[in-house]
């Protein structure tokens, strides 16, 4: 009988040490990007399509109608106005290069002080369609896998200067899904810069 017990704890606690091996390898360092002023509707030198326009439009309406409420300093104080703030870029999701919509908030509002802000991922083509939406995003990068496509979507919100949360988003053949979260430590305990630095998994909210 104790044998038994010993043998089933083994199992349980190699399992569990199994499954931290594998959430710890399944992340790679993300080339985290964010897109800044020079991105916006209104000024930038991408062109949105008129079905894209129309879409991310209807999307934001509520979000830009409570900025028009209750505008954050410097921000724009016309629903137009808020909405030609917003970041746009696109992304490749494939290796046959098929392209979607990055969306990224702006202002005092929706952003607040830590730069988190509302993020959208759009379908490209003549009907878009909302694959992602998400808050509290800072940043994103494309992660590409082997055998997967379309690609991972990676975001990452500011924790602090030391630390980056993260969330991988993964495509389940409709639309975007959380996948796995974790934290990269950039400095280590005593502020030395980590080289590389720590991704440790974390659980999802």
């Amino acid at each position: 009988m104790l044998f038994a017990m010993r043998k089933i704890l083994f199992v349980v606690l190699a399992m569990c040490f199994a499954s931290e091996a594998i959430g710890h390898a399944a992340w790679s360092l993300p080339k985290l990007k964010e897109l800044d002023q020079s991105n916006a509707i209104g000024t930038g030198s991408l062109k949105l399509s008129a079905a894209e326009t129309g879409l991310l439009r209807r999307i934001t309406r509520g979000i830009t109608s409570a900025c028009v409420s209750d505008p954050g300093p410097g921000d724009p104080k016309t629903a137009e106005g808020i909405f030609e703030s917003l970041r746009v870029g696109r992304v490749n999701l494939t290796a046959n290069g098929d392209s979607a919509l990055v969306v990224q908030g702006e202002g005092v509002c929706m952003c607040g002080a830590a730069g988190n802000c509302p993020f959208w991922l759009l379908s490209k083509g003549a009907k878009p369609k909302l694959l992602l939406k998400a808050t509290g995003i800072q940043s994103f990068s494309v992660q590409k896998s082997r055998g997967i496509s379309p690609f991972d979507l990676v975001l990452g919100s500011h924790d602090s200067a030391m630390e980056t949360y993260i969330q991988r988003f993964r495509f389940d053949g409709t639309s975007y899904q959380r996948s796995g979260c974790a934290t990269i430590e950039w400095d280590d305990e005593t502020g030395n810069r980590l080289d590389p630095p720590r991704i440790t998994s974390a659980r999802c909210p």
